[in-house]
């Protein structure tokens, strides 16, 4: 039989040097939490597209009024017929009303306001809901207290709360919020109270209790990060709740003084015109319908997106 073996020589290796770094490093890609929650958010093309025109509005809101200098109470040009019910055209955008003022410096105005008076609101609410609803969910004397007084108030409706105050402490821009940021963080604290429930028996959880670890820090540490989807979720509900509450209540007249513009008080206003000068209510109303649309559908798109389950 032949002979196939094959000669080995020592001269046909070299050897390799250890390297440190490279027997440190991951197979495995590097994982960025928000990284993941940009690249699922913009991944949706209605969801870039709303969140673009939401941009546009917050810039027309907040920048726009700094150079129109719009006064809602100002009736300089009420004795000018030329200046007075023009129809949208390319010298003004969105017509004039009786007084002559130009809707569209009333609009961008009022729509600041409004969105102002949501934002502010949705944050005291969900800050104020979240802390308590986490310390709620961990105590049970803290629960038995919390759970009688939210069945009190989740028996009354909201907006009945919401009026009663408004009328009691009067028209006024904070006023105004602290009516509707009273008691509605009940509900985000309730919310919150059943989300740390399911997870505040979870093994490695018992297991820290176990080690002594703070109950303020297992909160901070290891519930609430893996609430943010949730979080997220209510705060997207609140914001356009409370510019729906804000234009409900400018409408019959309570929460914000007289002079002060926003979206509700332009509609309540010019709701007289809706067949004769048709632009003047359906223009605000238009504008209001595309603030909460593309408020709810992008926080609801964030929520999505800030949930770890859906990062491929």
């Amino acid at each position: 039989m032949a002979d196939n073996s094959i000669e080995i020589k020592d001269e046909d290796f070299s050897l390799v040097k250890i390297d440190d770094k490279v027997t440190e490093k991951i197979d495995t890609p590097k994982y960025s939490y928000w990284k993941s929650v940009a690249k699922v958010f913009f991944s949706n093309k209605i969801t870039i597209a709303m969140f673009i025109l939401i941009v546009i509005i917050l810039l027309m809101s907040f920048i726009q009024p700094l150079f129109s200098g719009y006064n809602m109470m100002n009736v300089s040009k009420i004795n000018n017929f030329g200046a007075r019910y023009n129809w949208p055209s390319a010298k003004y955008w969105f017509g004039t009303d009786a007084d002559g003022k130009s809707l569209f410096d009333a609009i961008w105005a009022g729509a600041r306001t409004s969105i102002s008076i949501g934002v502010i609101a949705s944050l005291i609410t969900t800050i104020i809901g979240v802390i308590v609803g986490a310390f709620w969910g961990n105590s049970k004397r803290f629960d038995r207290l919390m759970l009688e007084i939210y069945n009190v108030f989740s028996n009354v409706p909201t907006l009945l709360i919401i009026i009663v105050l408004s009328y009691t402490f009067g028209n006024g821009f904070w006023n105004l919020i602290f009516a509707m940021t009273v008691t509605t963080w009940l509900g985000t604290a309730y919310f919150i109270r059943v989300q740390v429930m399911m997870r505040r028996d979870r093994e490695y959880n018992i297991a820290s209790k176990t080690l002594g670890t703070p109950t303020q820090r297992m909160i901070f540490r290891n519930i609430l990060p893996y609430l943010t989807s949730v979080i997220v979720t209510q705060l997207s509900q609140l914001l356009p709740s409370f510019i729906s509450y804000e234009v409900f209540l400018s409408f019959l007249g309570v929460g914000l003084s007289s002079n002060v513009p926003s979206l509700g008080r332009l509609i309540s206003q010019y709701s007289p015109y809706m067949t004769s000068y048709p632009y003047l209510f359906w223009l605000p109303v238009l504008v209001l319908a595309l603030i909460t649309v593309s408020l709810y559908i992008v926080g609801q798109n964030l929520a999505d997106a800030s949930d770890p389950r859906t990062h491929m």
